[in-house]
């Protein structure tokens, strides 16, 4: 099932939207997938919430110097590139692809960062005043389903 995920196209979104809408027995194989990738950005959603409990804010990409202290605690192991308007995060433990980070200026107090895990689908990680959340977004215009995945 991993491998349909990430082959992208529309068989993935038919498979995506089968095993979250259609078949629950299916889409209980599924959670554990997304928990095991979610798990490969476990240090960056800890270093965010630090940053947000330090500064009230999330780290912002237009700012080199929050950037720097972003990076600095996330330790070896992990390079922080600008990806244009986002910031590309990859570590060690995340194999292959990279999860992309954003937050807005004009909206400090809320940030993303996500993995897409194929052509459309991605698994998203958002934070704002009251915490963060992992969702699920099928990338067919369907409804993002939100997760329990464990911190």
């Amino acid at each position: 099932m991993g491998l349909t995920l990430r082959a992208g196209g529309r068989r993935a979104t038919f498979v995506v939207a089968v095993v979250l809408g259609v078949v629950p027995a299916i889409a209980a194989d599924i959670e554990p997938q997304l928990a095991a990738t979610a798990q490969e950005a476990r240090q960056t959603v800890v270093v965010i919430n630090w940053f947000y409990a330090a500064h009230h804010a999330c780290p912002q990409p237009s700012r080199p110097e929050e950037i720097a202290a972003f990076r600095g605690e996330l330790g070896d192991g992990f390079s922080v590139e600008p990806h244009g308007q986002f910031i590309e995060i990859r570590g060690i433990s995340m194999p292959g692809v990279g999860w992309l980070y954003y937050s807005s200026s004009d909206h400090p107090d809320k940030c993303t960062l996500w993995r897409k895990l194929g052509w459309d689908p991605a698994l998203i990680w958002r934070r704002h005043r009251d915490g963060g959340r992992w969702l699920f977004d099928p990338g067919d215009g369907g409804p993002e389903r939100t997760l329990k995945i464990a911190p």
